[in-house]
């Protein structure tokens, strides 16, 4: 890892960034407030709260930047049914003196995944260069992050991210459930076997345990999934580093 990286990793984890309350607190400044919008600026804050960085859109922002690396990893996920095989059990004595067959036994070889036999879905997602949701989204006021919709078994799976500090992830993965919860309702209505994800990773880089049981049910496993965890993980670090590096800025100048 990069020193610079290394650095702010540690120093966010154990909130040692030079924030204008961290200043104070090591007599280096007088004023606490943000330069933006006049808040305690915090690392939470500066990460997470500040209303003029929300209003810029500096947080949608990198939220996108994440979303645009989870979209393109579920795409790559095969709905292949699970293969079975049939096998005969022979059972022998101490000693092989003796062996027999039981009879043939159904072995599964994969463990069975959300999108296991689904060979028509298609993956959209909230981002302007990806495919438009179904119309059976869009004609709703809600817009998922992404959504995997397979029209032969009317199936529709919403994976809802959210880019949150890492202190409130346990009340943006609430808040994301109850705000589907009546389109899911409204789509089962409608005949379909809807379900919504939500999905946190964290503003510096902690990737919640969701994150890794979504890629699990999407039958994306091994060195590919320890690949795409890393991936989501290093992208909302590198945009929270940015967005730290702009802190006192009110103009943007974003690559």
């Amino acid at each position: 890892m990069a020193p610079l990286r290394i650095s702010f990793l540690i120093r966010s984890v154990y909130d040692l960034l030079p924030s204008n309350a961290n200043l104070v607190l090591w007599v280096k400044k007088d004023d606490p407030k943000c330069p933006l919008c006049q808040g305690k600026q915090t690392t939470k804050y500066v990460l997470s709260s500040c209303k003029v960085a929300l209003s810029q859109g500096r947080y949608t922002w990198r939220h996108n930047r994440v979303l645009q690396e989870l979209a393109s990893v579920i795409s790559t996920a095969k709905g292949d049914i699970c293969p079975s095989s049939t096998s005969s059990t022979v059972f022998t004595t101490e000693g092989g003196v003796k062996k027999w067959h039981v009879g043939s036994i159904t072995i599964n070889t994969h463990r069975k995944g959300l999108l296991d036999g689904c060979g028509d879905w298609v993956v959209s997602a909230d981002l302007p260069e990806w495919e438009r949701h179904p119309g059976v989204i869009r004609k709703t006021a809600l817009r998922p992050g992404i959504v995997i919709l397979s029209v032969s078994t009317q199936q529709i799976i919403m994976v809802e991210l959210t880019v949150p500090y890492e202190s409130r992830m346990e009340e943006a993965h609430a808040f994301k459930e109850g705000k589907y919860l009546d389109l899911t309702k409204e789509l089962k209505k409608d005949g379909y076997e809807a379900k919504v994800i939500p999905v946190e990773i964290g503003a510096r880089g902690f990737v919640g345990s969701l994150a890794f049981g979504l890629l699990r049910k999407l039958s994306i496993g091994g060195n590919k999934r320890t690949k795409a965890l890393r991936l989501l993980a290093e992208t909302a670090e590198n945009s929270s580093r940015w967005i730290w590096s702009k802190r006192d800025e009110r103009l943007l100048h974003k690559d």
